[in-house]
């Protein structure tokens, strides 16, 4: 019986803190779903706001351009951190304290400040450096880096992936065999949660991607900026859409997750 009360209560916070965190959204859907607002109650329910978003090509193409900018760079980063972590883990065990140093620096970093950078080093390179996409990817994986990195890190001291590989290799497994068959699926928990951290911060992101791709590489931030001049029920309705399409990417994420446990 005390087990049952604790479990309740659990979901009881679980649910009022879930109720709290959606309730501005809420809001949010239903200013868009309505043609005017100026008093308690709505009033002119229309989702015509919905439909012109989503015949407008303005919006389409940059919205698949941000799914595309915000899940790349975090698979490259994933990737490159994954290697590193295993030379240091193998191979160079002292020099994690460097490696941690160097991938908490973003931290630091503001987005403007990087951004500027960026731009003001790269572009008057050669190709590819000086192209938008290219400078905007690799700033992204600056800044996602942090995120992937900690994630990682935490996973892989969590299954004591040393001792993982060192078991592996008794019996007859390779190093880096061991690590990529052995430790990294049994990481694969943390790194998809490190992951949607960091697909998340790049998804609302409007900084970086303003200064860097501007006109060359416009994104849904972009036209979200452009829209809340126009109007607050269509600008409502891009939100609406962003969170859902986060959402649907985050949530597909972790259902093939779970069945990959399963």
């Amino acid at each position: 019986m005390h087990k049952r009360k604790e479990k309740r209560g659990s979901l009881v916070i679980i649910l009022l803190l879930s109720l709290y965190l959606l309730f501005p959204l809420f809001l949010t859907f239903l200013y868009s779903v309505f043609s005017q607002w100026t008093g308690l109650i709505p009033q002119g329910f229309t989702l015509k706001h919905y439909g012109e978003i989503f015949s407008d090509t303005a919006f389409v193409i940059p919205l698949l351009r941000t799914v595309i900018i915000s899940i790349l760079p975090v698979l490259l980063c994933s990737a490159a951190m994954l290697m590193a972590m295993y030379v240091v883990l193998v191979y160079h065990p002292g020099w994690e304290k460097y490696v941690q140093m160097v991938c908490t620096i973003p931290y630091a970093l503001q987005g403007i400040i990087l951004a500027i950078s960026v731009l003001s080093l790269y572009s008057g390179m050669p190709l590819p450096f000086s192209d938008r996409i290219v400078m905007l990817t690799g700033t992204y994986c600056v800044l996602v880096l942090p995120y992937i990195y900690q994630g990682i890190r935490n996973s892989l001291n969590a299954v004591n992936a040393l001792q993982l590989i060192q078991a592996a290799q008794l019996l007859g497994a390779g190093k880096l065999q061991a690590y990529l068959k052995i430790v990294v699926p049994n990481i694969r928990s943390g790194i998809l949660v490190s992951s949607m951290l960091g697909i998340s911060v790049l998804f609302g992101d409007f900084v970086v991607v303003n200064i860097i791709g501007g006109s060359y590489f416009q994104t849904a931030q972009i036209y979200l900026y452009k829209i809340m001049f126009r109007s607050g029920q269509m600008s409502s309705a891009v939100i609406v859409v962003l969170f859902a399409v986060t959402l649907v990417i985050s949530g597909s994420v972790f259902l093939r997750n779970r069945k990959g446990k399963e």
